[in-house]
């Protein structure tokens, strides 16, 4: 599994690497703006083909890219109930913050999506390629290995709430 891992993470890397090729591109609808064309699509010849790359059919990566601004969208994998409400509730937490990341976004682009980053020209001129490329990698794993955590605890405190719960009802008299 930790192969695998490092080989979808890997693939992100390399496409990210090729994607994350920008330029400062104005607005050719509007004069004198500057905005990412990969959200409004104004122009399709200034759109590339979208890149997905998959782990599973639950667990993928769609890199959208343009000549000013790059969307990548993240789906986890979430195997149960409980990891899919675990899921939502830190997804919620992280999009409340998203400001204070930058590149994310407070909504994914797509609702089939946990998760979704926008880079633009202006955050390569403030951060190296690498640095952003790095921050998208970790997140992504540390987002899975979170999820995991917590369902650890969350399964850990039902267990002890359970046996306090039996204990208790042991002690009582009929």
């Amino acid at each position: 599994m930790v192969t695998t891992n490092n080989n979808y993470l890997n693939d992100i890397k390399f496409n990210l690497d090729a994607a994350l090729n920008l330029r400062y591109f104005p607005s050719q609808m509007v004069e004198k703006q500057v905005h990412p064309e990969v959200e409004f699509q104004d122009n399709p010849l200034l759109l590339m083909d979208p890149v997905y790359v998959t782990k599973s059919a639950d667990e993928c990566c769609l890199i959208e890219s343009s000549v000013n601004s790059v969307r990548v969208s993240v789906r986890i994998l979430k195997s149960s109930n409980l990891e899919t409400l675990l899921a939502h509730m830190l997804a919620r937490f992280m999009q409340m913050r998203a400001d204070k990341f930058e590149v994310l976004r407070r909504k994914p682009a797509d609702p089939s999506y946990d998760y979704s980053f926008l880079v633009s020209a202006d955050h390569l001129q403030t951060y190296k390629k690498e640095e952003i490329i790095n921050f998208i990698l970790e997140f992504i794993n540390s987002v899975s290995r979170e999820i995991n955590e917590l369902k650890l605890h969350v399964m850990n405190s039902s267990r002890l709430a359970a046996n306090s719960f039996v204990q208790g009802a042991s002690n009582q008299p009929i």
